[in-house]
C-alpha cells in the first residue's frame, strides 16, 4: 500500500493552551478510555484537504498556500467548551457554539481552495474539533470547563512520523 500523508488546516494552539488541553485530553482519556492523541498533535482542524500521495503533491500544496494568501480576517476567540464524539471513533473537544468568524474562515478558505482546484474533503457541515482520542470505549458527550482560544493565525499542515509538518502560517488582523 502506497504512502500516504494527511494535508489541512488547523489552528496550532499556544504552550499554555496546548497544556490545557493535553489536561482535557487526559481527563476525558480517564473516562472514556481509547488512545490518547500526543500532546504534540493537538490542534483544531479548520479545512480538512484529504489523504495524499506521499510525497505531498507540489502543485497541490503551491494551490493550497495560494488560496490561504487570498484569506484577509481580523483574529477572533474561540472557547472549547465540549467533549463529544464522531461516532465509535474518535473523541473530541470542541465549541458548543461555532463562532461567525470561525464559520466565515473555514467557508472562505474552503471556497479559496475549491477555485484553486485544492482536493477537500466533503463534510455534511463544519465542526471545529481537537481530535482527544481515537475509539473511546464509554463516549459520553458532555460540557467542559471552558478554555478561550484566541486565534491569529492559521497553518497549513501535513502528518508526519511523530509530529506534524507546517508547511505554511498566515496571520490574522488584530
Amino acid at each position: 500500500m502506497a504512502a500516504t500523508r494527511n494535508l489541512f488546516f488547523a489552528f496550532a494552539p499556544d504552550p499554555p493552551l496546548r497544556h490545557r488541553l493535553a489536561l482535557e485530553s487526559a481527563r476525558l482519556h480517564a473516562q472514556w478510555g481509547g488512545r490518547r492523541t500526543q500532546d504534540s498533535k493537538l490542534h483544531m482542524t479548520l479545512v480538512f484537504l484529504g489523504a495524499l500521495p506521499s510525497p505531498l503533491p507540489e502543485d497541490i500544496v503551491a494551490a493550497a498556500r495560494a488560496a490561504a494568501d487570498t484569506i484577509a480576517m481580523p483574529s477572533f476567540e474561540v472557547v472549547v467548551d465540549r467533549a463529544d464524539r464522531f461516532g465509535r471513533r474518535i473523541g473530541w473537544l470542541g465549541c458548543s457554539r461555532v463562532p461567525d468568524a470561525l464559520q466565515q474562515l473555514h467557508d472562505a478558505l474552503d471556497q479559496a481552495c475549491r477555485e484553486r482546484e485544492v482536493p477537500i474533503k466533503q463534510e455534511d457541515r463544519y465542526v471545529p474539533h481537537v481530535t482527544a482520542l481515537r475509539d473511546p470505549r464509554r463516549p459520553e458527550p458532555h460540557a467542559i470547563e471552558a478554555l478561550p482560544w484566541r486565534v491569529a493565525h492559521f497553518e497549513l499542515m501535513a502528518s508526519a512520523e511523530g509530529a506534524y509538518e507546517t508547511l505554511g502560517r498566515w496571520s490574522l488582523g488584530r
